[in-house]
């Protein structure tokens, strides 16, 4: 059977699904599932990213996911992100940065493009941060956090016994203080902690 259709499958998607998740007609989809074509190559980095496999295993040129032997592994980095990882996510992604061998071992990553100038002097408008994907942080790490559902932004976060502040490194912006029922109610989901910066010009 086709990797694609594989992977698909062990997703639960249907093909109108997953044609959304990577912005091509359920047709294109169904093409590269029958081997008719193969995906162009921006789809195939998008197919490779959205299943966390290689490019060589999705055209049947690697028996196993993902060859370690290649020492890195494309990862998308998105304009925005929001607490809901879903199709519209998948609209926001606007390239794809490397990692390498000891990260890919480690966990799932993601990368968001900074915008605005929060983090300061720090992070700057237009830098790469990597991103590990989990829920679950340690006072004093950047994360990217969303509260209320809404666009999350990536801040220094601080635990207390009462709650949590979210610190932004530019002086300008004050810090924001939520109760632990806040954390709840809002609700504030972490959904990653930055584990690298690239600075772009």
């Amino acid at each position: 059977m086709n990797k694609i259709k594989i992977l698909r499958i062990k997703k639960g998607l249907k093909q109108e699904e997953l044609s959304k998740i990577i912005n091509v007609s359920q047709a294109s989809l169904s093409g590269y599932e029958n081997e008719k074509f193969e995906p162009d190559n921006k789809t195939l980095l998008h197919l490779a990213a959205y299943f966390g496999v290689s490019t060589d295993y999705l055209l049947g040129n690697e028996d196993v996911p993902w060859s370690f032997a290649k020492q890195e592994k494309k990862i998308p980095v998105f304009r925005r992100i929001r607490a809901e990882w879903s199709v519209q996510n998948a609209k926001e992604i606007m390239g794809y940065e490397e990692i390498s061998e000891d990260m890919v071992r480690q966990g799932d990553f993601f990368a968001i493009k900074v915008h605005g100038d929060s983090m300061e002097p720090r992070m700057r408008d237009g830098d790469v941060v990597i991103m590990h994907k989990q829920s679950e942080a340690e006072s004093g790490d950047v994360v990217a956090v969303s509260v209320c559902g809404n666009e999350a932004t990536i801040q220094k976060i601080v635990k207390y016994e009462s709650g949590v502040t979210f610190i932004s490194y530019n002086p300008k912006y004050d810090p924001v203080s939520y109760s632990k029922a806040d954390v709840i109610r809002l609700p504030i989901i972490v959904l990653g902690k930055a584990v690298e910066l690239r600075g772009k010009c």
